[in-house]
């Protein structure tokens, strides 16, 4: 568990940006546009980062906001009991809906269907954004905070907030949750997958990263010595991985090799298109 990846083999940090953040939240990668989007919730803002500058991109939001999620040209945000969307070309709010939440944190989407943690009621909703109706389909044991969709397996990841946190997993065809493990961690905030089934999950305990397996039978340390690490986000297409520290203001982006150079026979698609074809030949 304490084996650090320092090579810049795996990952090398790219830049580190103090100016206009305050309390750093959560951050989603426009890829239509190449920009990064980050929740600013001490200043209740939304700011954008171009590679170059940063600039606010939402201003004047109530509260928070705390998790975010872009889905084609709009970005959803957590905003107290409330979902709210922008539109990423002209900055428009384009939707406030109240979900009778506490604390809305956490937020992924699969297709039309958002899901969000509500922290303080300790539930996952989903939102339909095409039909604008919503439910509840988990209430956990723990404080949910950072959610991940797993499409690999069709199921939502959750990490919690607490001591020996626990991670659960939400069967999408049945909405049932399972524990898949307690983390030994505490006050887990983030949880993001990259193109292989890896899962990175944010550590306030011990302000670090770590990297587990699909399975959750295998964890690494990846970075520590960070600062709080909030809702991280993992750029499938660049393979970076981006963590709002949300204490001492700064965002890192570590860049990481495809899969550590896992080969294509171990990647989780290939494994099923291969066992597939196995069982078609038997």
């Amino acid at each position: 568990m304490k084996n650090v990846f320092f090579t810049l083999l795996f990952f090398q940090v790219i830049i580190c940006y103090t100016q206009n953040y305050n309390s750093p939240e959560s951050i989603d990668y426009d890829s239509l546009n190449s920009n990064y989007y980050i929740s600013n919730s001490s200043n209740g803002q939304i700011l954008k980062w171009d590679g170059n500058s940063l600039t606010i991109f939402a201003d004047n939001i109530g509260f928070g906001p705390h998790g975010i999620e872009i889905v084609n040209n709009t970005i959803f945000v957590c905003s107290g009991s409330n979902l709210l969307a922008f539109d990423l070309e002209d900055g428009s709010q384009i939707l406030d809906y109240n979900l009778n939440a506490t604390f809305l944190n956490g937020i992924t989407h699969s297709n039309q269907d958002l899901y969000i943690s509500d922290f303080g009621d300790k539930m996952l909703y989903r939102y339909n954004f095409l039909n604008n109706n919503f439910e509840i389909i988990s209430t956990f044991e723990e404080r949910p905070n950072g959610v991940c969709f797993d499409e690999f397996n069709n199921r939502i990841l959750v990490v919690c907030w607490g001591s020996n946190a626990p991670i659960y997993e939400v069967d999408l065809i049945n909405n049932n949750h399972n524990t898949l493990l307690y983390s030994g961690l505490g006050n887990l905030d983030g949880i993001a997958i990259d193109d292989c089934g890896y899962f990175y999950v944010s550590a306030w305990s011990d302000n670090s990263i770590y990297r587990y397996s699909s399975n959750f039978q295998s964890v690494q340390l990846v970075v520590e010595n960070l600062s709080h690490p909030a809702d991280i986000f993992y750029n499938k297409i660049t393979n970076t991985l981006a963590i709002p520290n949300s204490l001492n203001n700064t965002v890192d982006f570590l860049n990481f090799d495809f899969c550590n150079n896992l080969t294509l026979s171990k990647h989780p698609v290939i494994k099923k298109i291969l066992s597939k074809l196995l069982m078609d030949l038997d």
